[in-house]
């Protein structure tokens, strides 16, 4: 490495240094402001000039005029709460981590659950566990707003339209308010935009189990789940085939979603939000935008008679996706956390684990104890395996020479290599169904421990006391690549063609780099892993090299 070139070098990073200091930085501060101002904008231009209408009354009557938004503190067991006086939404939730507090509204909107944004808000009343606002629509015309929060986590919300005046009066339509995504903790903001969606849960005819659909935009047009609509088009009399149970916002971690009580779930509509700019590339290649889910909960309107009132009581959650705790819920939040493909795999998973948590008190061990009983299950199928590729290297000389001897012949040379295989009683086949068997298994561990909640701030030994962010020092993932590579070496079949021979020196590598930001509870399952069938690999290699 020349002089030339360690000063070109030198003076391209000095550039992007420079280029991302002074240029793109405020570039991106500045369209995150606009971003921030559109989206208020659009808001805004969502809800009708006028909320509600006076039937009988000769000349539209006026709301009363907008004053400056206030913010109203509330704090309670698990969050540092801010409400907005525009709509009486949650704008800020600070939930009280175990290892640090996490703001899950890091976004300047309206707020989560807010209802007619237009309307000044104030505080009412308040309890240790609740607060009420109320907010003046039209004269005589209020609406009040109360959120009671309980100890399960499951709380609940109610709105009244009070109507006190003599006239019938008709509410126009309004809606609950929910993103742009959601925050989450600093271990998870890197793939927070992937993680972040707008859900809702259905419970379709036919189906023994709720199912969670994710609304998407279609390209710069919002999505949208009408369920009116569905029951149109699928012919159906059966309203609550196509209502949904609950709908909000989710990341891997949390969940934001309203729950209808007394009321007919309504439309909902998804769109995609710009809330920021994040690197490519640590800035290399400049910078991108970052999205959030924005979804609203589309409320039809409604006649309020004279001297009476209208409410919507609902539940809702706001909060981490604690697969124990809403086992205990109802709803079926469960259904939130996503396990994948061989999902009930993973659930099985998970209450082992939960069990030997129990028995030991550390996740850490537990998830080796969990490998372990995997191992032990799997231990006739990865010895077949390990035993086949134990085989097959044995023999790969006698393959080497047939194929150099009958170069050309291909038919011969399918003959001889049967007749090699029958000589050793190999199957070279063997190798690959355990595998196939074994995928499932290991996927469903991989979901089930990467989507754990009860992982996050769990300790294990030492240095590491979260084990559901990376290794602080990388220890794990090094040891693990360190055994990948003795096992890649073990298995590697003399004379083997440069460039396979070049895909397994260097995969140790790129599994290491690969594992290096992945959660350390993630990192130590595949170490036991990898471990334990390093062991099995080496007592079968000498039995197999012991043979004839």
């Amino acid at each position: 490495m020349n002089r030339q070139f360690l000063t070109t070098l030198m003076f391209f990073l000095l550039v992007i240094t420079g280029y991302n200091q002074f240029v793109a930085l405020p570039r991106a501060r500045a369209e995150k402001a606009a971003a921030e101002a559109k989206l208020q904008q659009a808001i805004k231009e969502q809800t009708p000039a006028v909320l509600a209408t006076v039937q009988g009354a000769k000349t539209a009557v006026p709301a009363p005029s907008s004053k400056p938004e206030e913010l109203v503190s509330f704090e309670y067991d698990y969050a540092a709460v801010e409400f907005s006086s525009k709509g009486a939404g949650i704008k800020k939730y600070i939930y009280k981590d175990v290892i640090e507090d996490v703001n899950l509204t890091p976004f300047n909107t309206t707020g989560f659950f807010a209802t007619l944004p237009e309307v000044d808000f104030r505080e009412f009343s308040r309890t240790q566990n609740s607060i009420t606002f109320t907010g003046d629509i039209l004269p005589g015309f209020e609406v009040q707003k109360t959120y009671t929060f309980a100890e399960n986590g499951l709380n609940s919300l109610k709105i009244a339209f009070v109507n006190n005046t003599a006239h019938d009066i008709t509410l126009q339509p309004w809606a609950f308010s929910f993103g742009p995504g959601l925050g989450t903790v600093k271990s998870e903001q890197n793939d927070n935009e992937r993680e972040s969606k707008a859900v809702y849960l259905v419970q379709y005819e036919g189906r023994k189990k709720a199912t969670l659909e994710t609304l998407k935009p279609k390209g710069d047009e919002p999505g949208i789940y009408n369920p009116a609509a569905e029951r149109e088009d699928e012919k159906s009399t059966d309203e609550d085939e196509f209502n949904w149970i609950w709908a909000g916002v989710q990341n891997r971690y949390f969940l934001s979603v309203v729950i209808p009580q007394d009321w007919t779930p309504g439309v909902l509509q998804a769109t995609s939000s710009v809330v920021g700019k994040k690197d490519r590339l640590w800035g290399l290649f400049g910078q991108a935008e970052e999205k959030g889910p924005q979804m609203t909960v589309q409320m039809p309107s409604v006649i309020v008679e004279a001297k009476s009132s209208k409410e919507y009581n609902s539940d809702f959650y706001f909060g981490p996706k604690d697969y124990q705790d809403f086992l205990a819920m109802p709803y079926h939040l469960d259904r939130s956390i996503e396990f994948g493909f061989f999902g009930s795999l993973g659930k099985i998973a998970r209450k082992v684990l939960e069990t030997f948590y129990g028995w030991t008190g550390n996740y850490g061990v537990a998830i080796i104890l969990l490998t372990v009983c995997v191992q032990v299950l799997l231990f006739p199928l990865t010895r077949m395996s390990l035993k086949s590729t134990a085989q097959m290297r044995k023999i790969a000389p006698e393959m080497k020479r047939l194929q150099d001897k009958y170069k050309g012949n291909q038919e011969a040379l399918n003959r001889e290599m049967l007749n090699l295989y029958r000589k050793y009683n190999v199957n070279p086949l063997s190798g690959c169904l355990p595998m196939l068997i074994q995928l499932p298994i290991f996927l469903a561990l991989f979901n089930a421990l990467r989507t754990s909640w009860a992982l996050h701030g769990a300790g294990f030994v030492g240095w590491i006391t979260d084990l559901s962010s990376k290794d602080p020092y990388y220890v794990l993932p090094i040891l693990m690549g360190v055994v990948m590579f003795f096992q890649q070496k073990g298995n590697m079949p003399p004379g083997t063609d440069p460039t396979q021979a070049a895909m397994f020196k260097y995969m140790p590598l790129i599994f290491t780099l690969l594992f290096m930001n992945f959660p350390s509870g993630l990192v130590l399952y595949w170490l036991t892993n990898s471990l334990i069938s390093f062991g099995i690999q080496t007592v079968v290699n000498k039995q197999v090299a012991k043979q004839n």
